[in-house]
């Protein structure tokens, strides 16, 4: 076994092997809150002893530690009693275990002071000696979440109330508030109850009306989730409402990783235009998503069942992409895709659960088990077949996290739901995959700046080099075209000497003629030559750009070309008086301003040449427009050796200019017509 197998393979079995051992330590080891025992005996309720554990549900503060659970309610379907009061009706609920709530009704909590007659009675006083201030025992009572509204009473007096139950009158349950509520609206929040007991022995009873009696009244949509689903806290107060601050801190806290790693990799996938984070998206928006949810449910809510859906339904979409990251398929047979979509399914059906019939619930929950169970073998054969993966583009981290994903899915089917989040292993196992995606992508993007850091000074050694040959090329051109122009205009310079002591001397008119067309050419030539060495000597291409005020420029050109415009008589005007930068090749761009400028004097047969500039986006435009006779709109004004006249008698000077111009990574074009010709140069704005 090749060394790089060998490492994925000890990775990964150490993570399942860590991951095992998490939930094992925390599942077995780690202190749990402990159920209060129900206690014994009677309690007297209207002339008559009722058995606890049989005809009612109570615990007894002697039973009562730092802190711990009420597992027993006492449950009146579809009706509302009053509080302090029992019914004939009244069973025996143990919330620990499913059970199938009425649309509404009545729970009721019962919490009794010591047993007067009990015979260990000063042992459970001082046992109870924390506890005290003043004349009473005080206690904390942590009410969970009601679905969907619920009205809370504490003894007889109105405490809490969260939304509205409909058609609902205060005044026959308490004396202390009117109102009456006729709409149904959902709304739920944990509740804090404080709780006395008198301490005096002498002054107990052993009656209903003695203990601290909690009647909460619900209304829910009918749905699966209705009543109560959590079991309630009991104890002291910093206890109580330590344990479910932290679980809500640690929640949050890692919600919030969550989001940012979710929102670097979304950051990263959207700048590579690359899709190699997509199956981590996936499964840290799941994490963030249920850790977000639980957070919201343990606070006040209106929309609990649509949160409660969205944590069902999130450990599906943490597999959906695990499977996604690490799936394959087998030929045609799109295996990857196939329990992706049993993954997509699974959720569904797990977001619908809170929202149907609590029979119709139980079913689609086996479902959801069974696909949860086969797309975590899944997920594990996938492990297994990355782990001898030639070609490994997913790295050994995204290995590593869909491993702990793959635990956390199977432990979820077999551990029930444990509060609170410090001591529930699959919120640790989902942290660590949050942890661990966000240590993958820093490296990857480490990675990603290092193969760029390389990049660029490899393309930067390059460019240099081409730069170098460039230069080397444009030097030897520019040289060979000064040699040329030079060496080729004394003969044709000679030429046109020669062409004018002939006419001087020739009588024939059309030898005469004839000799006048020579000179003409001649001299047409030399002057190409001559724009030719200027153009090479002065090697505008090879210019480096510089940031230029536009203004100063036109300022410049106006003063250089005035007295020929003026001889000519054509008025120059200049209306750039504002400072507006470009970044240009000063030479280059006043060659090519100077040149349209001549062409105008020479050939527009216009009164009036501007100048102008205008901002556009990005680019500035230089306008220099005549009024003219205008250009033939069939030429290519900007090839060489192209006239207006006569293609014989063009010249070089209008593509020497595009080229400069785009040099710059600028554009040189022109709009023409009877009230005369414009030319637009666009350049970079600085």
């Amino acid at each position: 076994m090749s060394n790089r197998y060998l490492k994925k393979l000890i990775s990964v079995l150490s993570c399942a092997v860590l991951s095992a051992l998490l939930i094992i330590t925390l599942f077995f080891a780690a202190p749990k809150i402990t159920a209060v025992p129900e206690t014994t005996g009677g309690i007297d309720y209207n002339d008559e002893t009722m058995e606890i554990g049989k005809d009612i549900a109570a615990v007894r503060i002697s039973d009562l530690g730092k802190i711990g659970k009420i597992t027993k309610v006492n449950y009146i379907a579809e009706k509302f009693v009053g509080p302090k009061t029992l019914d004939e009706d009244m069973q025996i609920v143990d919330l620990t275990k499913s059970f199938e709530f009425a649309k509404k009704g009545t729970l009721i909590f019962v919490i009794m002071n010591l047993d007067p007659d009990a015979e260990n009675f000063k042992e459970q006083q001082n046992d109870l000696a924390a506890h005290k201030i003043g004349d009473y025992w005080q206690f904390t009572l942590s009410l969970p979440k009601i679905f969907c509204a619920s009205n809370v009473y504490q003894k007889s007096d109105l405490v809490a109330r969260h939304g509205e139950i409909e058609n609902y009158d205060f005044i026959e349950f308490t004396t202390s508030y009117d109102k009456k509520t006729e709409h149904f609206s959902s709304e739920t929040a944990t509740e804090y109850l404080n709780l006395q007991f008198y301490t005096r022995r002498e002054a107990l009873e052993k009656s209903f009306n003695s203990a601290q009696i909690i009647t909460v009244h619900y209304q829910s949509t009918g749905g699966a989730y209705s009543a109560i689903s959590d079991c309630p806290l009991i104890g002291t107060e910093s206890a109580v409402e330590g344990v479910i601050q932290t679980s809500n801190d640690l929640l949050i806290a890692f919600a919030i990783l969550s989001a940012v790693v979710f929102a670097v990799l979304v950051v990263l996938s959207a700048l590579e235009r690359s899709k190699k984070f997509a199956s981590a998206i996936v499964w840290v928006l799941g994490i963030t998503v249920l850790l977000l949810s639980r957070f919201f449910l343990s606070g006040v809510t209106s929309a609990t069942l649509f949160w409660t859906a969205l944590s069902l339904a999130m450990s599906f979409v943490i597999l959906g992409g695990a499977q996604l990251a690490l799936g394959r398929n087998f030929g045609k047979i799109p295996v990857k895709y196939i329990f992706v979509t049993l993954s997509v399914i699974g959720a569904l059906f797990a977001f619908i659960c809170p929202f149907i019939t609590f029979g119709a619930a139980s079913a689609l929950r086996i479902a959801c088990t069974v696909i949860k169970a086969i797309g975590a073998v899944a997920l594990s054969a996938f492990i297994g077949l990355a782990l001898f993966r030639k070609k490994d583009e997913r790295g050994i981290l995204q290995t590593v996290c869909a491993t702990v994903i793959a635990v956390a899915i199977t432990a979820s089917i077999f551990m029930p739901q444990i509060f609170p989040s410090q001591i529930n292993p699959i919120f640790w196992l989902c942290a660590a995959t949050a942890l661990t995606t966000f240590i993958s992508v820093f490296i990857v993007f480490a990675d990603m700046k290092r193969s760029n850091d390389h990049l660029t000074y490899n393309l930067h050694k390059e460019v240099e080099r081409q730069v170098k040959d460039i230069k080397a090329v444009i030097a030897e051109r520019d040289s060979l075209l000064q040699f040329v122009s030079h060496d080729m205009k004394k003969p044709l310079a000679s030429a046109v000497a020669l062409c004018d002591n002939a006419i001087g001397r020739e009588k024939n008119t059309e030898q005469i003629k004839t000799i006048s067309i020579i000179k003409q050419d001649a001299e047409r030539v030399i002057s190409n030559l001559s724009e030719i060495a200027a153009y090479a000597k002065l090697n505008y291409l090879a210019e480096l750009s510089q940031v230029v005020d536009m203004s100063e420029l036109c300022a410049l050109l106006y003063k250089y070309h005035e007295f020929d415009c003026n001889a000519n008589g054509i008025v120059l005007k200049n209306t750039v008086n504002s400072p507006i930068k470009a970044f240009v090749k000063p030479k280059g761009i006043e060659n090519v301003v100077s040149n349209i400028i001549i062409n105008a004097i020479e050939h527009a047969n216009c009164k009036t040449i501007t100048l102008s500039l205008k901002s556009d986006k990005n680019k500035t435009v230089l306008c220099v427009a005549d009024d003219g006779k205008g250009i033939d709109g069939n030429l290519d004004i900007f090839k060489p050796y192209v006239s207006e006249n006569d293609s014989e008698t063009g010249g070089v000077g209008l593509y020497i200019c595009k080229n400069i111009i785009e040099s710059m990574n600028g554009s040189l074009t022109y709009e023409t017509g009877n009230n005369g010709t414009t030319f637009f140069i666009s350049l970079l704005k600085a």
